[in-house]
């Protein structure tokens, strides 16, 4: 259950004065081993991920978290006892825990009686505590990270999943934590504070005394949707627990109890003391067994001859790098095959992995193109990232599953599925594994928009001017809303929407005349308010901490409001650029909206509390116009082209957040994207082809054509979802390999 296994081929053997003893595991930010200090003391190092390291944004948060985490001396904390935040790749080393998760010893032994499980919540409350008083939230506090020793359980990963999370959020407004332990009220878009690791010790409770969490089955939106407005599943769990996860697990985080107030309770029933050990009984007994097993076992020597992990910079003559075997050139032209077609309907095998590296010869070509659909990718566009002179990398598409219809708007990944619209007037819904359809909502006349939130898809049917709201179980219609003038005739369309807590909102336009923004009920598509904005009101909304922030044209002037979630009111409003037009998109992230105005030249910043603007930017093309944005961990990417042309040139940048400085910027060829920020990786699309970018400095990653059209695509994890040149939805898996330099 617990213990560390062989180094692998790429496996650093040292890694600043410690040498490697074998792989204890992954997360999300890198790979964990177990090494030995010079003083011969066993110590958990964490190796940061290439992506991670390469991105500026993020090195500066991993160093300022690390510096707040070793601060922290509490005695259920594992301590990070050394760091190198500036070395490449960064690294950390924490106080090795030899013992199992609690998750894996759940999983193993089973639920705890309720004694052991008072223990637990002892500790960890103090643990949290110390955690309060030096300033860090955990904001991941999961069975995962909390491991457990003969002494007590040590809370891994404090602070320091701060710098990993905050840097994958996207334009999806991504919430940060696992599922089931993601408290509500940051699921309602507010700050978390200290309650919010009281929520998720609560949900750990519930996992230890019940083998399940409080809020579990399901989809990841369902689990989150129970946890904003259902009670906790307490089944099965000991009264006593059940009575203190309560309280924590409270909707209201102000009537939680704090770290300390549960510290003071749990003095007296709890049994574990700092010093305890397996024999004072807090631990069942197969886990006591388990920790004792692994507490003796005798960890071999590390290798001798071994060599430190040293900067690429400056790089040893006897260092080499792991490279790919010798019959495959070192080439950035990738040749991408996508296997034979596979129906709908049927759950196919998973597709070989038929990727062709390198330069083919006619003959196996010609053979790939009888067999399947064969893309090219090129060896990056031929524009590097300013001051920037290195080969780009290597993109190659290994395609799993098709679908027999295409995608009309980029489509939407969320519980496993595949959402989309098609131009037959049809929302589906495809498992995103295997490509297998999971059900069809038709009979609507110009399908648009599909989103997600809570426990509804939703679409827009533009030609009859109605919304629907979906469920994901089994497509069924939940309800429609219709927006109708006082005589009762129809407004129009819809703009895609804008969701936060129970309430979606959506803009209904009539040619752009007599529009109106809506508040509707997520349950019952009853509207709660509505706000007349008499011409002008543009479709790029969103909305976050209480505040919707929308685009509006007035006497033929742009402006940008900002307005009460909850009642429409006006809270401010301001001046969006000299030129007509109207919001092209408007984007909000920690205390900064981002927006800009169609056929303006300029992209603003606006401080979210008074509307003031900080900054703005302009593109370098010609009548240029921003078209899309987004923004995480301090730096704002967006895209622009030639007064919104099809074939014009496009533009990427990335800016810094607070200043407004541009940091890089990349050339494309027309029809730019949305930017995508996944997994270390920003893509883009142009021309139907897809281009991954370094976040940090602009470089090209690689890319791949995806159609010979303007491409409707998602990326999640490492798929990327895609309309083909054939008229159909594929799935394909990206693999990028960096260039040699």
């Amino acid at each position: 259950m617990a213990g560390h296994a062989p180094l692998e081929t790429g496996d650093p053997e040292q890694v600043g004065p410690y040498r490697i003893l074998g792989r204890l595991g992954a997360g999300g930010m890198g790979r964990v081993y177990l090494a030995r200090s010079p003083g011969g003391r066993n110590v958990a190092v964490k190796v940061v991920r290439e992506e991670l390291a390469d991105d500026v944004a993020f090195r500066r948060r991993f160093a300022r978290e690390v510096a707040a985490a070793r601060q922290v001396t509490g005695y259920f904390t594992a301590a990070v006892i050394d760091a190198a935040t500036d070395a490449d790749p960064p690294w950390l080393a924490t106080a090795y825990v030899p013992g199992p998760s609690l998750g894996q010893a759940i999983t193993e032994h089973g639920a705890w009686p309720e004694q052991p499980v008072l223990a637990l919540g002892a500790a960890l409350a103090e643990a949290l505590e110390s955690l309060r008083a030096q300033g860090i939230e955990h904001r991941d506090l999961k069975p995962p990270n909390v491991l457990l020793a003969d002494d007590g359980p040590r809370i891994i990963d404090f602070g320091i999943s701060r710098a990993v999370d905050d840097t994958q959020l996207t334009l999806t407004d991504a919430v940060v934590g696992t599922p089931g332990y993601i408290p509500p009220e940051v699921l309602l878009g507010r700050r978390a504070g200290p309650a919010g690791d009281v929520f998720a010790l609560g949900a750990v409770l519930v996992y230890a005394a019940s083998g399940k969490g409080p809020f579990s089955g399901g989809a990841a939106h369902f689990v989150n949707y129970r946890a904003v407005h259902e009670a906790p599943d307490l089944t099965g769990v000991p009264d006593r627990v059940a009575r203190l996860a309560a309280r924590c697990l409270d909707k209201d985080p102000d009537r939680r109890p704090t770290a300390a107030q549960l510290v003071g309770e749990l003095a007296k029933p709890a049994a574990l003391r700092p010093g305890a050990s397996i024999a004072s009984g807090w631990l069942p007994q197969a886990v006591a067994a388990e920790i004792s097993r692994v507490r003796d076992t005798s960890w071999p020597d590390p290798p001798s001859g071994t060599v430190p992990l040293r900067p690429a910079s400056a790089p040893s003559p006897d260092d080499t790098e792991p490279g790919p075997p010798a019959d495959v050139p070192r080439t950035s032209l990738a040749t991408v095959a996508l296997g034979p077609e596979r129906k709908a309907g049927k759950r196919p095998r998973r597709a070989a992995r038929t990727a062709l590296i390198g330069l083919a010869s006619a003959a196996a070509l010609a053979l790939l193109i009888t067999i399947g659909v064969v893309l090219r990718g090129g060896d990056g566009d031929g524009t590097e990232a300013a001051g920037k002179d290195s080969a780009p990398g290597r993109m190659t598409l290994d395609e799993e599953w098709s679908y027999d219809e295409p995608p009309i708007d980029a489509p939407v990944i969320a519980d496993g599925r595949v959402y989309f619209t098609d131009r037959g007037g049809a929302l589906h819904a495809v498992d995103a594994r295997s490509g297998h359809q999971d059900w069809s909502y038709k009979g609507l006349d110009e399908a648009r928009y599909p989103s997600t939130f809570g426990r509804a898809v939703y679409v827009t049917n533009l030609d009859s001017w109605t919304l629907h709201s979906v469920d994901p179980a089994d497509g069924t219609k939940r309800w429609a809303f219709r927006a109708e003038d006082k005589k009762g005739d129809p407004l129009g369309g819809f703009s895609p929407l804008a969701a936060m807590g129970d309430t979606v909102y959506v803009a209904s336009y009539y040619l752009e005349s007599d529009t109106v923004l809506h508040a509707l009920d997520a349950r019952t598509g009853r509207e709660r308010w509505h706000r007349d904005f008499g011409s002008g009101l543009s479709k790029a909304l969103t909305v976050a901490d209480g505040v919707i922030y929308v685009g509006a044209s007035e006497h033929q002037q742009p402006y940008l409001y900002a307005l009460s979630a909850g009642n429409g009111k006006q809270r401010w409003r301001i001046k969006a650029g000299e030129r007509r037009g109207n919001a092209s998109f408007v984007i909000a992230h920690g205390d900064t909206v981002y927006f800009s105005v169609r056929y303006g030249d300029r992209m603003y910043a606006a401080d979210t509390a008074s509307g003031k603007v900080r900054w703005s930017a302009r593109s370098d093309l010609e009548n240029a116009e921003w078209v899309y944005a987004a923004a995480a961990d301090g730096v704002v990417y967006a895209t622009t082209t030639e007064d919104g042309s099809d074939t014009g040139q496009g533009r990427a940048y990335a800016f810094d957040s607070d200043s407004g400085k541009r940091l890089w910027e990349h050339s494309t060829e027309g029809n730019i994207s949305h930017p995508v920020l996944e997994d270390g990786t920003l893509y883009i699309s142009d021309s139907g082809t897809l281009r991954a970018l370094s976040p940090s400095t602009g470089e090209p990653r690689g890319q791949a054509p995806l159609a010979t059209q303007p491409t409707a695509f998602a990326v999640s994890g490492d798929h990327v979802y895609f309309n083909s040149s054939d008229e159909k939805l594929r799935a394909a898996r990206i693999t990028l390999t960096p260039a040699k330099d």
